[in-house]
């Protein structure tokens, strides 16, 4: 018998594996490991239980083996346990022992034989990792869960005749639960990117402070549904749920703009700060309320009151700034992230002795989220180009306070992306994109507002928005403007472009006729428009108004550019359009 065949090529063990799969692989390995030795409740590691350690080694192996066939190692019958299926239902013990643990605390009468350690709640955000379930309502679900075990821990309190602290402390703890849950996993199932990656980062960041702090042999970290305080721990747990669709929405992305780039991190950035101060208003509040009940020690507790107040104070200030002009107040945040970091230091070690007897919602405001806010800040280039432009944008704010990013925006306009759990970010209304002339010439059209640093924007440096008005949306002012097909018929986009004709005494301009067989048809308003022609003409509209108009209503530019409270950058970059009835409402200012 002779064997003429080749050998087989060099394979790889991640080909045809996509980079994200892999990482999270890794990151899922490394989290089933590194619960092993970590506490799973309040008498048990990880390694001194068989079944974890059963459980664990066959998680591994579900995870290990497809890149070992990849590699052209193993029997061809290992191909039966490469498929999803195969990797669900190796992790399944892994799952239900973990689950069998939270039950198990939910059940006994108290915490000092339950509760939930550091070692479950990365060995379950491994194992949730390693599944990636594909069922959308896995997220809602589990977060439901954490909700409810949150608000059970006060009533826990009553039942066991806690005193009033105690029972007040897990009010508290229930409260910064549901808020946190709030900006993240609800507006993330709403529709809202940006707040499934923050999920990520938060989830992430706690991950670490519990490898680092949450496995000591004194003072471990433990939560229970008999104690004060259940839910904070186990979010790395809903991040894990969350880790494939946000990655995947994230990777669908790459067609967008730079501008919505840097509006999306500028959003991760303004919804951080409001985390901020959600944590550091619960540090200050659990230290008032053991201040007056518990009346021990005085000193750290009044440490920890005075500091939370000020991180709030801090945190409410750069959150400002960012929302009123992302440019400007990128400075201020930065700033604010860094004096966040001291202040939380100043907590951290009026507590040291061991690192340990930090909590995890002091260390998150102290690193954990001033770190996603200066990453996000400094790091995508995109929001550096947003800084170094040398003009400010026409509009400002980041359009946290004015939609709730993509989300909301679009169930606003009658789509249903929302309810998809991952699309991208960015409003959509439906009078934002602008339509070019088939007779304008290219050479007079301008270039998209942020299409590039230091390009001149439709608003000009318009006068700072007083604070207490209705913020204009930076996402609106970001998001360039994009060239989609005229209808079919010249005459109806005539229709759809040009201002209607009005009685001598309302006309602001007179449209000229360049072809002498072409009649330009009157103009209604756009439906669904958010802008009339009455706001563009008046001369009270606000210039900030103005500047969202030429860009949201194209048809009603003229209608601006005949206003006499147009200032003198927008009637600039409106002279740039070429647009006959912009030049001839231009013409009659004059």
């Amino acid at each position: 018998m002779t064997d003429n065949a080749a050998p087989d090529a060099p394979r790889s063990p991640f080909h045809g594996v996509a980079s994200r799969e892999v990482v999270r692989d890794v990151v899922a390995a490394a989290a089933l490991l590194v619960a092993l030795p970590m506490p799973w409740d309040v008498t048990h590691r990880g390694s001194d239980r068989l079944e974890i350690v059963l459980v664990t080694v066959l998680s591994l192996l579900t995870l290990a083996i497809p890149y070992v066939r990849r590699a052209g190692v193993g029997a061809p019958s290992w191909d039966t346990v490469t498929t999803p299926r195969a990797r669900l239902l190796g992790n399944l013990p892994y799952l239900v022992v973990a689950v069998l643990y939270l039950v198990l605390d939910a059940v006994r009468p108290d915490a000092g034989e339950g509760a939930v350690g550091a070692g479950l709640v990365l060995g379950l955000a491994g194992v949730l990792l390693a599944i990636a379930p594909t069922w959308e309502r896995t997220l809602p679900v589990v977060a439901a869960l954490v909700a409810l075990g949150a608000l059970a821990t006060p009533v826990a309190s009553l039942v066991a005749g806690a005193a009033w602290p105690a029972t007040v402390v897990a009010v508290l703890n229930a409260a910064l639960v549901i808020g946190v849950l709030w900006l993240t996993v609800v507006a993330y199932m709403r529709g809202e990117l940006t707040a499934g990656l923050l999920l990520l980062a938060v989830g992430g960041a706690i991950a670490i402070e519990l490898v680092l702090f949450a496995g000591g042999s004194e003072s471990p970290w433990f939560e229970s549904l008999h104690g004060q305080r259940l839910g904070l721990l186990l979010l790395p747990v809903l991040a894990a749920c969350a880790a494939r669709g946000v990655l995947d929405a994230a990777a669908a992305t790459t067609s967008e703009t730079a501008a919505e780039h840097a509006a999306r991190w500028v959003r991760i950035a303004v919804r951080s700060f409001d985390l901020v101060m959600l944590v550091a208003g619960f540090v200050a509040l659990v230290a008032l309320v053991r201040l007056v009940g518990d009346r021990g020690d005085t000193v750290p507790l009044v440490l920890r009151l005075v500091v939370g107040a000020l991180m709030v104070g801090v945190a409410l200030a750069a959150r400002r700034a960012l929302v009123r002009d992302p440019r400007q107040g990128h400075t201020t945040a930065v700033g604010a992230a860094c004096v966040l970091v001291v202040l939380g230091l100043v907590i951290v070690v009026a507590r040291a002795g061991l690192g340990t007897q930090s909590n995890v919602e002091e260390l998150l405001a102290t690193f954990g989220l001033p770190g996603i806010v200066l990453v996000a800040l400094l790091v995508p280039a995109s929001v550096r180009d947003l800084v170094s432009a040398s003009e400010p944008a026409p509009g400002t704010g980041t359009g946290h306070e004015r939609g709730h990013d993509a989300g909301h925006h679009a169930r606003r306009d009658g789509g249903d992306d929302g309810a998809q759990g991952g699309v991208a970010d960015g409003p959509r209304t439906a009078a934002q994109p602008a339509v070019r002339p088939a007779a304008q010439p290219t050479a007079h059209r301008p270039s998209p507002p942020d299409s590039r640093p230091g390009s001149r924007q439709p608003g000009g440096p318009a006068p700072q928005q007083p604070w207490g008005t209705a913020p204009v949306d930076a996402t609106q002012q970001l998001q360039p403007v994009r060239d989609v097909d005229p209808p079919a018929s010249r005459a109806s986009w005539e229709t759809a472009v040009q201002p209607p004709v009005q009685s001598p005494a309302q006309q602001p301009v007179q449209q000229p006729v360049h072809e002498p067989t072409q009649v330009l048809p009157p103009v209604a308003d756009v439906s669904g428009s958010p802008w009339s022609a009455a706001q563009a003409m008046d001369p009270g509209t606000s210039l900030a108004d103005l500047a969202r108009i030429v860009q949201e209503a194209p048809h009603l530019r003229a209608y601006v550019a005949s206003n006499p409270s147009t200032y003198p950058a927008l009637l600039d970059w409106l002279g740039a359009l070429g647009d006959p009835a912009v030049d001839a409402a231009l013409r009659s200012r004059r």
